[in-house]
C-alpha cells in the first residue's frame, strides 16, 4: 500500500522539478552574467554614462581626489564630450582591493588603476555637479599613484588635450594647472 502510493507520487515530483528548475536556473545564470564586468574604455563611458546605468563595468581610469572631490579622469585624451563621473568606493572592498586602496596617497592625489564597479546615473552626485557615479567594488590593478602636493599634476596625467582637439577635465577644478616631471 505505501509502496504503491510513493510510486504514484514519483512521476508528480519529477514533473514538478522539471517545470520549476527552468524557471530558477535562468535567473541564477542571468545574475551571474550581470555580476561579470563589461570592459569599457573611459572615453566610451564618459560620452554617454547612461548607456551603462546599473551595469557592472571595468574601466581603466584616473581617480583624481582631494577634500570633498573624487572623480574619474581619462587616462588618455578623449574626443567628444567628457561628462564628469563621481567615484565612490564600496565599504566592503575585498582583501586585495582593500590592500591596493590603502596604497592610495592620503588626503589628495591621483591614482591610475583598473576599477570595477556599477554605474549609477541621474544624480546629482558628489558636490551636485555630477550626473553619473561609479561605485567601485573591486580594484583590479594599480598602475600609478601621486600625492598631488601643491596641486601639481603628475606626468602620466594627460595634458593639453584641448590643443589636440580632444577633451580632458581639469584635475582640480578650483586650482591652476601646474605640470610636474
Amino acid at each position: 500500500m505505501w509502496t504503491n502510493r510513493y510510486s504514484q507520487m514519483r512521476p508528480c515530483v519529477l514533473l514538478s522539478l522539471l517545470l520549476v528548475l527552468p524557471l530558477v536556473t535562468p535567473g541564477e545564470n542571468r545574475a551571474r552574467a550581470e555580476s561579470l564586468p563589461k570592459d569599457v574604455a573611459y572615453c566610451q563611458l564618459t560620452r554617454d554614462p547612461s548607456k551603462f546605468r546599473g551595469k557592472r563595468i571595468r574601466v581603466r581610469a584616473i581617480d583624481s581626489y582631494m577634500f570633498e572631490v573624487s572623480r574619474l579622469k581619462a587616462p588618455s585624451c578623449c574626443s567628444g564630450p567628457d561628462n564628469p563621473i563621481w567615484v565612490d568606493f564600496d565599504d566592503n572592498l575585498n582583501g586585495e582591493s582593500k590592500r591596493l586602496y590603502h596604497k592610495f596617497p592620503k588626503g589628495m592625489g591621483f591614482v591610475l588603476a583598473l576599477f570595477t564597479g556599477v554605474i549609477e546615473t541621474g544624480g546629482p552626485y558628489g558636490d551636485g555637479g555630477y550626473r553619473a557615479k561609479l561605485i567601485v567594488d573591486r580594484i583590479d590593478k594599480l598602475e600609478a599613484t601621486s600625492k598631488g602636493a601643491g596641486h601639481q599634476i603628475p606626468a602620466w596625467v594627460p595634458k593639453n588635450c584641448e590643443a589636440a582637439g580632444t577633451t580632458q577635465q581639469e584635475p582640480f577644478p578650483c586650482y591652476p594647472r601646474t605640470a610636474t616631471r
